[in-house]
């Protein structure tokens, strides 16, 4: 018999938790690079707060929308953050659970960073297509206008007279500023609530294995070391932490790198049972296959 695809997702569900965790680190870094372009055109205390008279900010503008659509992408070649809304939408279903509930709750804000990062996107494109022509008309001098029209019978209205410009573009710039912000505060919200889930997912092997190869992630997104994860993850054992990222690697034959796990783990207890054997198991396995594991 053919096996259903709720079948099938949920037993893959520990790699998709995974994915959720790893997608969103990513994407939290690149947003990060484009907020820092964005405020390199940003005046904080004047209307715009883009600022639209500086040289710089149409170089600025195209880097952004060029992010922006590698971030986002289209419905033909979704982006990492389109990808990611996807996925927590199919992860996390209303349920009554409380990680059920946590991850609706993700699911929710990942889904409103890709709504206000669509408007964004559409508002940078206005800027950036847009933005200095607008600006060109508005700021035409009145006695330039005086003269074209005495020189030429019948030409119409000058465009500013017609249409607010300036007032439209500024208020482009004033929701791209609020945009920014929304999509930071959101991630924001999304990186706590992860640390938070993150205490439930001792038993997931691909989480905690994910944890261990990007300490540095974790230094930048929770401002902890691997250790004090590890020690919420399974109730004060970090010990134990490090021998679960030891047994994934172990599964998947990367013996160094599970050897270097039950080192740690016994830097942190050594009496740790586990530590003592898989380590003398993995390093008998590591000199014998020097040559074919590249160990000097």
């Amino acid at each position: 018999m053919r096996q259903s695809r709720p079948d099938w997702f949920e037993q893959r569900r520990d790699f998709f938790v995974r994915e959720v965790f790893d997608s969103f680190f990513r994407i939290n870094y690149s947003f990060q690079e484009i907020y820092t372009i964005y405020l390199e055109c940003r005046r904080p205390h004047s209307i715009p707060c883009v600022d639209l008279f500086n040289s710089h900010t149409g170089e600025a503008l195209d880097k952004i929308w060029s992010r922006l659509i590698q971030f986002i992408g289209t419905e033909v070649e979704k982006g990492p953050l389109w990808q990611l809304k996807d996925l927590c939408h199919m992860m996390w279903p209303k349920k009554t659970d409380q990680q059920g509930l946590d991850g609706s709750l993700v699911d929710w804000l990942i889904g409103s960073v890709f709504h206000e990062g669509m408007k964004l996107k559409e508002n940078i494109y206005l800027l950036k297509s847009y933005g200095s022509a607008a600006y060109e008309i508005g700021e035409t001098p009145a006695s330039q206008i005086i003269r074209e029209r005495s020189n030429n019978e019948g030409l119409p209205p000058h465009y500013s007279h017609i249409v607010d410009v300036q007032g439209l573009v500024n208020r482009i710039g004033s929701y791209v500023v609020n945009q920014m912000e929304r999509v930071a505060n959101l991630l924001g919200q999304v990186n706590y609530l992860l640390r938070i889930m993150v205490s439930r997912l001792g038993d997931n092997m691909l989480v905690v294995r994910l944890l261990a190869e990007n300490e540095k992630v974790l230094a930048d997104h929770w401002g902890e070391r691997l250790e004090a994860v590890f020690e919420e993850m399974f109730y004060g054992n970090v010990a134990d932490g490090f021998c679960a990222a030891g047994r994934s690697y172990m599964r998947g034959q990367w013996y160094l790198q599970a050897l270097d796990m039950y080192r740690r783990a016994l830097l942190i207890d050594n009496r740790c049972s586990e530590a003592i054997v898989k380590r003398a198991q993995l390093q008998a396995v590591v000199d014998e296959n020097s040559d074919v594991l590249g160990v000097a």
